[in-house]
């Protein structure tokens, strides 16, 4: 489900390839990524039985996550396209997005009490 959403933004923005010059920082797009991963997280836990609703509540996430960020989905389309053409850069990148959601989950889960 998660790589559904993830597609679907990439397609609902226009995934096209630009330069690696281009791209985001590894540690920026990588960021993002984590925060969209985790919003999917977010959506899929709500356990919502319409999936049409369901992506609606991921596109209003991810637009969130894009405007605390300073980015817009054309940015961060353009530069997933762009690490997706560079199969190392990509491994790393998602290496990166691991780390930082499972950063995330231990910091939360010793906020709660």
């Amino acid at each position: 489900m998660k790589k559904v959403f993830l597609l679907l933004f990439l397609a609902v923005v226009g995934c096209t390839g630009e330069s690696s010059s281009d791209r985001l920082e590894q540690e920026q797009m990588a960021q993002v990524l984590a925060d969209i991963h985790i919003d999917e997280a977010i959506i899929q836990n709500m356990h919502v039985g319409n999936s049409d609703t369901a992506l609606v509540l991921y596109h209003e996430l991810s637009q969130q996550t894009l405007k605390k960020r300073g980015l817009d989905s054309t940015q961060v389309a353009k530069s997933y396209g762009s690490y997706v053409k560079d199969p190392v850069a990509f491994v790393k990148l998602y290496t990166r997005v691991n780390e930082i959601i499972e950063e995330r989950g231990k910091k939360s889960a010793g906020k709660k009490p």
